[in-house]
């Protein structure tokens, strides 16, 4: 049996006076899928921080804190660097100051004019015999591995997610981790006085003159998805982050042409890789990123659309496969909040609806995909147990 896990990044999403964009958007084929299937909620199980790696992880079984590596050691493996056992990775942004030494934007206003030759001027530096990897990645990120002795990933980054205030300096939790610190604070500051003078910052309109780091990580390893579940897999993204949870687990990562992870992606080539992938592979999981995107950036509206945008291209997939021979599942790794009322454009770690469909899966009854239907669904479900559940839904009807 197959099995093809579509991960929708931040569709899920609050109410507002109305109605969420999944409720809002017109989305025959999905709905099709929750009429025909199992429909539910997943708590994937956020405490503190709402992060992607992790509701990845969970929902494909592997989270635990004895051998999580670290956002920025994953974000290095989706970016196809391979770290060394004790290098330092560390997840940045290109972000923007003002004249005042104030953080005004950061994400350098998503704008990516010239972020590759910035990336490449830094990469390379050496700072009290540490040296510096630096590689520009998705969109205005970037990827930092700090290669040296005793290096520690006990820190507190320099990303504090406010705007209008000064940078601050990386904190050592701990003595060890004092002079881990010291070197990113150096590199910090002798990057940014290099990224205020280059040309290319001279001519956006927002300068990348500043890098924030977080997501301290370092190399793990961990048996793989196929030793675990006994089942061949590949990821197809456009992403870094799901490319590098795909890599450290084994998964072989499908590249498709055009694959972006925001909202220009080659949608239609994504979900055409996924076609030809389920001849090869037992399981494959898509990954798409376009709506936590336009949720950050408060388009509600673009948010929906593009939902109906994704159920279009389910209703050929529908067409080109048989699904008596495939279970789908559909879910997000998180909510995306898209209030503009309220100007909050983030995570939050409210549960998550999930539908398991195909194979002559026994349906629920509920006839649509959303986050107020799903609540009447069979399906309740923590994180880590999404691909149990429909390893057992497969044995059941073989």
């Amino acid at each position: 049996m197959k099995i093809l896990l579509m991960v929708l990044d931040g569709a899920a999403d609050r109410s507002n006076a109305t109605q969420t964009p999944f409720q809002a958007a017109i989305k025959p084929n999905i709905d099709r899928l929750a009429k025909n299937g199992k429909v539910g909620m997943i708590d994937i199980g956020y405490k503190g921080s709402v992060e992607s790696d992790f509701g990845f992880l969970n929902l494909l079984g592997f989270y635990s804190k004895n051998t999580y590596p670290g956002r920025g050691y994953l974000e290095a493996l989706g970016a196809g660097i391979e770290p060394k056992h004790g290098d330092l990775c560390i997840r940045g942004n290109f972000a923007t100051l003002n004249a005042d030494g104030n953080l005004i934007d950061r994400r350098a206003g998503r704008d990516e004019t010239g972020l590759e030759e910035l990336a490449n001027m830094l990469d390379g530096m050496e700072i009290d015999g540490v040296h510096f990897t630096v590689k520009k990645s998705a969109g205005h990120r970037v990827i930092i591995i700090a290669s040296g002795k005793n290096l520690s990933t006990e820190l507190m980054p320099n990303d504090t997610r406010e705007i209008n205030t000064p940078v601050r300096q990386i904190v050592a939790k701990n003595e060890k981790a004092k002079f881990t610190a010291s070197v990113l604070n150096k590199f910090i500051t002798r990057s940014r006085k290099l990224l205020e003078r280059h040309e290319i910052n001279k001519k956006r309109s927002k300068p990348a003159n500043v890098i924030l780091m977080r997501g301290f990580g370092k190399r793990r390893d961990i048996e793989g998805f196929e030793k675990r579940y006994g089942m061949k897999a590949c990821c197809i993204a456009g992403i870094p982050i799901a490319k590098g949870v795909a890599r450290w687990l084994g998964m072989d990562v499908i590249e498709v042409e055009g694959a972006t992870g925001m909202p220009n992606t080659n949608l239609a080539g994504k979900f055409n890789a996924a076609i030809k992938a389920i001849d090869k592979y037992d399981f494959i999981w898509l990954h798409i990123n376009a709506c936590d995107i336009l949720s950050h950036d408060g388009k509600r509206e673009e948010k929906r659309r593009y939902i109906e945008k994704i159920d279009s291209e389910v209703g050929k997939l529908l067409k080109r496969i048989d699904i008596s021979k495939l279970i789908i599942a559909i879910t997000s790794d998180h909510r995306t909040v898209s209030i503009p009322e309220f100007k909050f454009y983030r995570h939050v770690p409210d549960p998550v609806p999930v539908l398991i469909a195909g194979n002559g899966i026994e349906a629920d009854k509920v006839g649509r995909f959303n986050e107020i239907d799903a609540e009447s669904g069979s399906l309740k479900l923590k994180g880590n147990e999404l691909i149990g559940k429909i390893i057992s839904l497969c044995k059941r009807k073989n």
